[in-house]
């Protein structure tokens, strides 16, 4: 059985956004100190959402996040992206 080799890519965002998935696996964390909702899911500090592909699955969404008001908003987005 051979090895299928990834990457994974973490970006952290501090304002109200969207990012794209093209990847097998997203994690997103709240890492700030607001609520975060992504796609009507609702965050609070620290809690995860993580959404995993089967293998030879892509994500292409785009997934739309915004923070409640207050100090600190901060989300922390890694993917995780096979290599061809």
């Amino acid at each position: 059985m051979a090895c299928q080799r990834y990457i994974t890519e973490t970006k952290i965002f501090y304002s109200n956004n969207q990012t794209d998935s093209n990847c097998n696996s997203i994690i997103f964390i709240n890492s700030g100190s607001v609520n975060v909702t992504v796609d009507n899911v609702v965050l609070a500090p620290n809690q995860t959402l993580a959404i995993d592909g089967n293998k030879d699955e892509m994500n292409v969404k785009v997934y739309e996040f915004n923070f409640a008001s207050g100090s600190n908003p901060q989300l922390t987005v890694v993917f995780k992206r096979y290599l061809v």
